[in-house]
């Protein structure tokens, strides 16, 4: 289970996150709701790891720890789907499978890109490479930044059964959204403003 108690953030003495409490178990899925600038990425990139923060504990209790994608591109431009996702897999100490590479590309309707450089994909396509980098390593908790930007009605309903996917598989995970519109795939939805001490 993860477990968040007493987290507190703030920027230039401006409080962002101001005593959160927090729990989610494996295999549910949490929507983090909010404006741009609400603070949704400051709360994902604390659970990461990635920011520090001024109090309060972050605990993942799971065996395969947590896989952090930001909204950035998580690519390496001139490398291709496959390139780009081997330098990630060694860069978090996974080994990579072409079968499970290879099904991942089909699942995502990708297969066609396989061999361009991830710089000539469109912003679409590489959100779906985005989803294809966490199909193709170990974790158990997800979390996820703005996963149904820029996507068409064909691109959220791939991401919607994938995610359904990984919760079948007794993954979990924690993704940001600025529109709350996904209300029948999620088991838990947090406006950021409820961790917000200004609201």
């Amino acid at each position: 289970m993860l477990q968040i108690k007493n987290l507190s953030k703030s920027f230039s003495n401006t409080p962002i996150l101001n005593d959160v409490n927090f729990s989610l178990k494996l295999g549910k899925i949490c929507a983090i709701v909010g404006n741009n600038g609400s603070g949704k990425t400051t709360f994902l990139k604390c659970l990461s790891g990635l920011m520090n923060f001024e109090a309060g504990s972050i605990e993942f209790n799971s065996a395969n720890g947590h896989l952090f994608l930001s909204d950035k591109l998580n690519i390496f431009g001139d490398l291709t789907i496959e390139e780009n996702l081997k330098v990630i897999s060694t860069y978090h100490d996974q080994n990579y499978n072409r079968i499970v590479f290879n099904d991942s590309l089909t699942m995502l309707n990708i297969e066609q890109f396989k061999d361009m450089p991830l710089k000539f994909l469109s912003r679409g396509n590489i959100q779906r490479n985005k989803l294809c980098i966490a199909m193709n390593l170990n974790w158990d908790y997800l979390l996820i930044d703005e996963p149904f930007s820029n996507l068409d009605a064909e691109g959220v309903k791939i991401f919607r059964d994938i995610f359904n996917n990984f919760k079948s598989d007794n993954k979990s995970i924690i993704y940001s959204t600025h529109q709350d519109n996904q209300e029948s795939l999620y088991d838990k939805v947090i406006s950021i403003e409820d961790f917000r001490a200004f609201k």
